[in-house]
């Protein structure tokens, strides 16, 4: 038998397509025929939006992406709804909706990951503590069976106004989807009442009194899966026994990174590339 294909995970892109080559490059020294899972967030900020879908469509079956914030909030300004603001760098994606909106409107919110050395499940922000891997799936497909419908701009603009913090088992099919969006896009820390807080961004350690990070909760799916996300730039890389946390604020002139999908830390390749 062949050796197993090499997985790699890749944080936040955000249109920093220069990087993005590098750093696949550098990974196809090692593996040239490596598999990448991005980890969201691919747009915005950097200095080629749709050159960085481009690339990452060129890539074939070879990419899997999952969605982010500025992802989503891409869409919804080619739907129409929402404007691009005067920091947004997208203003080419808005101009040529044909090369990108039905591509990215299929990429799904979270990707549970099977391998011959380890289970894992990713996602842009991260998982709702009280969620099993299963239960994180069926949340997210329901999200994107919503973002592939034909009437997708409507429901998106629907889903997109209702600032739903607060997980409960008995949420309306709505709300449910719209606290799904907040939990896997935009999570960082959980509040003093045990509902998300969309405010802070500093790093774990600087969290205010009452507020903890998503990830120091109980955890049902830590227990099942290594969980790999992004959008956390001021954590840093976190490469730990149960956690990836990939974004490492390339569009901030910092880094792109990687990290190889193995279940041992010690065996895990990174790769990065400097802004």
């Amino acid at each position: 038998m062949g050796a197993a294909m090499a997985r790699w995970a890749i944080g936040d892109v955000q249109g920093c397509l220069g990087a993005l080559k590098r750093l696949i490059a550098a990974i196809q020294t090692q593996d040239a025929q490596a598999d990448f899972w991005f980890c969201g967030d691919l747009v915005n900020r950097g200095e080629d939006s749709l050159g960085t879908l481009q690339f990452i469509q060129s890539l074939g079956s070879r990419a899997s992406p999952v969605l982010g914030n500025h992802d989503l909030y891409a869409l919804a300004c080619a739907a129409g709804f929402l404007q691009a603001k005067k920091h947004d760098t997208f203003s080419e994606l808005l101009a040529a909706p044909q090369l990108w909106v039905d591509w990215l409107r299929r990429q799904p919110l979270a990707i549970d990951i099977e391998t011959q050395d380890g289970s894992f499940l990713l996602s842009h922000a991260g998982v709702w503590p009280a969620w099993s891997a299963a239960q994180t799936m069926q949340l997210a497909q329901q999200v994107q069976a919503t973002l592939q419908a034909p009437d997708w701009a409507a429901q998106l603009q629907t889903l997109w106004h209702g600032g739903a913090r607060l997980w409960r088992e008995d949420l309306n099919r709505l709300d449910a989807q719209r606290f799904t969006v907040n939990a896997l896009m935009r999570m960082r820390m959980i509040a003093p009442d045990g509902g998300l807080d969309f405010e802070l961004k500093e790093s774990a350690a600087q969290a205010p009194a009452g507020f903890r990070p998503w990830f120091e909760l109980p955890n049902q799916t830590m227990s099942e899966r290594i969980l790999v996300f992004g959008h956390w730039s001021a954590l840093g890389l976190r490469n730990e026994a149960r956690l990836i946390a990939l974004d490492t604020g390339c569009v901030w002139g910092r880094q792109l990174t990687a990290v190889e999908l193995v279940s041992d830390v010690a065996a895990r390749r990174v790769v990065q590339v400097a802004a």
